[in-house]
């Protein structure tokens, strides 16, 4: 079943991965050796290495190939390794096992990645954002969920009881004792190279993808995910995002205050004139905020809002 779901994309993704492997092996001429070894070090990632983890050997790995080679040698081998990630991924026992939802969302982002050539080099650095989402998607160390990426193996610190200060403290603890603790939780994130289902419906849908996995994932307490507009304030200035927060929170998620810092400043004013505006005038200050969803809740949510 799956390879007829792959057979439209899988003739592209072997022609782009030999077209890396060439590309790396002008660099390498062990290039495919130095691929698998690479990828087989995050063959078995421990229960909260998040899909930023990079094992050391695989960091040693790649930084090897960069001191003999270059930078552009490590970006050749980073674009091999997505692409042959994917080749793994498609034949692998948890891709047979993912829910049928999740499953097709992820067949979708595997097309999407099997198109990836030279001009994703750029995105080839270690610990480049982009590329740790399209890696984690590739590996499956991600899951495909529409609006979103879903991270199984995320947490969140024991920081965030105090970050709302001590009228917030027992509403926080009760919270995190309710829900089960402080990880593991699946975490959604925002991948800037598909933004295509960023809109209410999407994001719904990443919420239904969150519930299927819980079976694959029993361990999973809940959803957390954090960013600027789960601030309340953007639901006046923005209302066009309202849903971010509206949609969790009436369905039992709390969103929690974290700080005020510039990567909020940078992230909230860098798409809005109207936001960049009001920041400048001192009428708005962006804040970091965290979205916790217990499971419980998040999946009674998705029964009371069940999709095809």
């Amino acid at each position: 079943m799956l390879a007829h779901q792959n057979f439209s994309f899988e003739s592209c993704l072997s022609d782009q991965l030999q077209r890396a492997l060439a590309l790396c092996a002008v660099h390498l001429p062990d290039a495919a050796v130095r691929v698998r070894a690479f990828l087989a070090h995050f063959a078995d990632p421990a229960p909260t290495a998040g899909f930023k983890a990079i094992p050391p050997a695989a960091r040693a790995l790649h930084d090897a190939v960069v001191a003999e080679r270059g930078e552009q040698a490590g970006a050749c081998l980073l674009l091999a390794a997505v692409l042959m990630g994917v080749r793994d991924s498609l034949a692998s026992e948890l891709m047979a096992r993912l829910p049928p939802r999740v499953r097709g969302h992820q067949l979708r982002q595997f097309a999407r990645i099997a198109n990836h050539d030279e001009a994703f080099l750029p995105f080839c650095r270690l610990y480049s954002d982009v590329f740790l989402k399209e890696f984690g998607l590739a590996t499956l160390r991600l899951y495909a969920g529409a609006s979103s990426v879903i991270d199984p193996r995320s947490g969140i610190g024991r920081s965030m009881l105090w970050t709302g200060g001590l009228a917030q403290l027992p509403g926080r603890v009760l919270l995190f004792a309710r829900a089960g603790g402080f990880k593991p939780y699946f975490e959604i994130h925002v991948n800037r190279l598909y933004q295509d289902e960023f809109d209410e419906e999407g994001r719904n849908e990443c919420y239904r993808c969150c519930v299927d996995l819980y079976a694959l994932h029993p361990q999973a307490l809940g959803m957390i995910a954090g960013s600027w507009f789960y601030d309340p304030v953007v639901e006046i200035i923005s209302p066009h995002l309202a849903y971010l927060r509206s949609v969790p929170v009436a369905g039992g998620a709390r969103a929690l205050f974290v700080s005020h810092d510039e990567q909020a400043v940078k992230n909230a004013t860098a798409t809005s004139e109207k936001r960049r505006a009001l920041h400048a005038a001192g009428q708005y200050r962006p804040a970091s905020w965290s979205l916790v969803w217990p499971r419980r809740a998040q999946i009674a949510w998705a029964r009371r809002h069940a999709s095809a």
